[in-house]
């Protein structure tokens, strides 16, 4: 039976979305307007697609910071390696190259956790630490700003662009298209296709997945491949958009991304979770970091108010699935 979307998280994700664009319109009139929506679009498209990857593990049942590290993986030495090769193009081959990493870094996480049964917290953790490292130690320790003539104005490529009362009015990115594409094909393979359904199914309850005839070893070289493509495209679209390079890009980001698909509905227990909600979720966060400029409320008060929301969230899970026992 479907479930009736107006009594679903999702739907009171989008009501208390409306909510908060209301109460700060109230107040500051500025906040309501097209500018301010692609202001928070941008400022969180590469938390989207972060947060995207990691979904699949979170329904899995794990929790894996390594991500963050994978993105400056597949994006600082590949610049770094481009740039001392006279490379003039542009952004497409930043993107094959980074995809391919990420790829390949999944596969060998997802591999490791599958051969080893270690905590896919565990792993990631040392994984984490090992590639900042080494990307560090083996390329460079210095934030690089040059940019090859094919990458620039890359980060001005609008898909739409309204007026504003910044200097130059606001635009959609074009690289939200990324955020569109990848949305609909992850959302389609977890909710329509055999394998998608399976990662539910070891999340809820490992034990009777496999006995059913699920394929772990399947599952999990799935699994952490799609957070490190989904790093790697977080990586590149960032450095592209900031028209910048940095060894440790998205070092301590990991949290907030964990928080955002927490928000989104995805339960730290497993089995449980949607595309639609972590997007939605994600937002949430850069909602609420806008407002607090448009409240003239000091951003030093941001992680307060996130690590308040996201305790809120938190009890509201617990209690929601209390209920429904």
């Amino acid at each position: 039976m479907k479930k009736n979307f107006f009594k679903s998280y999702e739907f009171f994700l989008i009501l208390l979305l409306a909510t908060i664009w209301v109460i700060v319109g109230l107040v500051n009139p500025k906040f309501f307007s097209l500018g301010t929506l692609f202001d928070v679009f941008r400022a969180q498209t590469v938390y989207i697609m972060m947060a995207f990857g990691l979904l699949p593990v979170v329904i899995l049942g794990g929790v894996d910071i390594s991500f963050v590290a994978i993105g400056a993986l597949a994006t600082y030495p590949v610049h770094y390696y481009l740039l001392n090769h006279g490379y003039a193009g542009g952004m497409g081959l930043y993107f094959v190259i980074a995809i391919v990493i990420g790829l390949l870094a999944g596969l060998l996480i997802g591999f490791l956790n599958y051969r080893f049964k270690l905590s896919i917290f565990d792993l990631s953790l040392g994984v984490n630490t090992m590639i900042y490292g080494a990307v560090l130690f083996f390329v460079d320790a210095v934030w690089n700003f040059d940019m090859s003539t094919g990458l620039d104005g890359w980060n001005q490529k609008a898909l739409i662009t309204v007026k504003s009362s910044g200097l130059g009015g606001s635009f959609l990115h074009i690289s939200f298209l990324v955020v569109l594409v990848t949305g609909v094909l992850l959302h389609l393979f977890l909710t329509y296709t055999t394998l998608g359904r399976s990662i539910y199914a070891m999340g809820s309850n490992r034990s009777v997945a496999i006995r059913t005839g699920i394929n772990p070893k399947l599952i999990f070289l799935t699994v952490f491949p799609i957070m490190g493509l989904m790093a790697a495209l977080a990586g590149i679209t960032w450095s592209g958009l900031e028209q910048q390079f940095r060894p440790v890009l998205f070092q301590g980001k990991n949290m907030q991304v964990l928080a955002a698909v927490i928000m989104g509905g995805a339960s730290i227990r497993g089995g449980k979770g949607s595309v639609l909600g972590v997007f939605l979720g994600t937002i949430l966060v850069g909602i609420i970091s806008q407002a607090l400029v448009y409240m003239k409320i000091p951003t030093a008060w941001m992680d307060t108010v996130m690590g308040i929301t996201f305790i809120s969230f938190a009890v509201y899970q617990t209690l929601e699935t209390r209920t429904t026992k």
